[in-house]
């Protein structure tokens, strides 16, 4: 038998959620990984470990049986792990960090330059994901850090502000029309969106949520809809023409990249992009030193 600590953190998110999809997403694996990695289990145990039917996924008896074993192993191998992880970062020796996915395309790569020059003798592994996947990463001790915009406190994160931004509204060259604030101003007012088609964030996003709270306080009612989950899927939504999209201030380079014009909207909405970390043990010299290389190469993009 050779059980692995990857199939046991499969079988108890799928417990705990009784979905595969949520299951999958949260462990960064697609769901056909997933369910091979059930399989898998199931095949060295066996025995089937869950009933699917078309509205949920429970434990079998046999499952059951297996729920507590699972749990006391997967807790000790865990914890092993990540006194072994924080060994290595009290030296400074590795740094696992967590980005949303438009920083990690369009500042990471030029920060990693810039700070292995300075540190090459430090191991960095880089995961994208949404806000609340990567700050769960740090949560759990699977990561040392996540970069993005977190607007709530989470007992036993620390946040450190990089850069405070407003937000800009993206369209498509000669589709709309932008409404200058002021004459010879290049920014624009939420009157841009007033009943056109709207390329939104999911609702996760703390994007979604400035705009939606701008968009209500200015009385302004957007037409259609599309919702995506990533800023570089809305920039190509809008390249294309699908409607207008509200991104961050900071995120501005990335437009280079498509088709697009962007205007700062105001009046502003301004909020800070932070990286969280555990509370309780000061952090590595690398990791401060990296915040710092971050937030220069984030300062050369404004």
């Amino acid at each position: 038998m050779n059980i692995s600590l990857r199939q046991l953190r499969a079988f108890l998110g799928v417990a705990a959620s009784g979905n595969f999809t949520r299951t999958a997403q949260r462990l960064h694996l697609s769901q056909a990984g997933l369910s091979a990695t059930i399989r898998e289990l199931e095949s060295q145990l066996n025995t089937r470990l869950f009933e699917r039917t078309t509205r949920a996924v429970v434990l079998t008896e046999a499952g059951r049986v297996f729920l507590p074993a699972a749990e006391l192993v997967e807790r000790e191998l865990s914890a092993a792990a990540a006194r072994l992880r924080d060994m290595g970062r009290q030296e400074g020796a590795a740094l696992r960090l967590a980005f949303t996915p438009l920083m990690a395309a369009n500042v990471v790569p030029e920060t990693m330059r810039r700070f292995l020059a300075d540190h090459p003798q430090v191991e960095v592994e880089i995961i994208a994901g949404g806000p609340l996947e990567i700050q769960q990463l740090v949560e759990s001790g699977e990561g040392d850090a996540a970069f993005g915009a977190f607007f709530s406190k989470v007992s036993g994160l620390v946040r450190k502000a990089l850069v405070s931004s407003g937000l800009l509204a993206v369209y498509a060259p000669g589709r709309y029309a932008p409404t200058p604030s002021a004459k010879g101003r290049k920014d624009t007012t939420w009157e841009i969106l007033r009943d056109q088609p709207y390329v939104a964030l999911t609702e996760d996003s703390p994007i979604y949520q400035l705009a939606e709270e701008a968009l209500f306080k200015h009385q302004v009612n957007v037409g259609r809809r599309i919702a995506v989950q990533h800023l570089d899927t809305a920039l190509g939504m809008v390249e294309q023409g699908f409607g207008i999209a509200v991104i961050p201030e900071f995120s501005h380079s990335a437009c280079a990249r498509y088709a697009v014009e962007h205007r700062v909207i105001s009046p502003a909405v301004t909020f800070d992009f932070s990286y969280v970390m555990r509370a309780g043990a000061p952090p590595p010299d690398t990791l401060t030193e990296f915040a710092q290389v971050f937030k220069a190469v984030m300062a050369t993009r404004a």
